[in-house]
């Protein structure tokens, strides 16, 4: 899902459903066109489905956002993507497990300019997480 407020709504240029998992938004905005991914990314463990989101669909849906816009990936990524640094990619300010929806999100990168923000600024550590499960760390 995006949420656009009502006070940018008429900034709307396009919108489009590409699958359950990925919509589009555009917006106009003063220093250009900014296309909006909303993304929902398999849970871990399930490899197959993982495979296909991250190197096939999401791939194809990046190649044919207009290169000329700034493009914002955002949603869920089920990823967690460590705090070892890779330059201009992640920061070192995340949490320190890596798993194999994070790789699959670094490994993007080399396909486009990704920059995974949240871990470039330094959060509590009570903030680098949205869910856990009980009894487990």
């Amino acid at each position: 899902m995006i949420w656009i407020h009502r006070s940018i709504s008429n900034k709307t240029d396009h919108y489009k459903f590409w699958n359950e998992r990925v919509i589009e938004t555009g917006l106009k905005t003063q220093r250009g066109n900014l296309t909006i991914l909303g993304v929902y990314a398999p849970k871990e463990g399930r490899d197959e489905l993982n495979e296909e989101f991250y190197e096939t669909l999401l791939q194809k849906i990046l190649d044919k956002v207009n290169k000329n816009n700034y493009t914002m990936l955002v949603g869920d990524m089920n990823a967690r993507v460590g705090n070892n640094r890779v330059v201009n990619t992640v920061g070192t300010n995340a949490e320190a497990t890596l798993n194999s929806n994070g790789r699959k999100l670094i490994d993007l990168r080399t396909f486009i300019n990704l920059k995974i923000r949240n871990t470039f600024f330094k959060y509590k550590e009570i903030h680098k997480f949205i869910w856990e499960a009980r009894g487990h760390k």
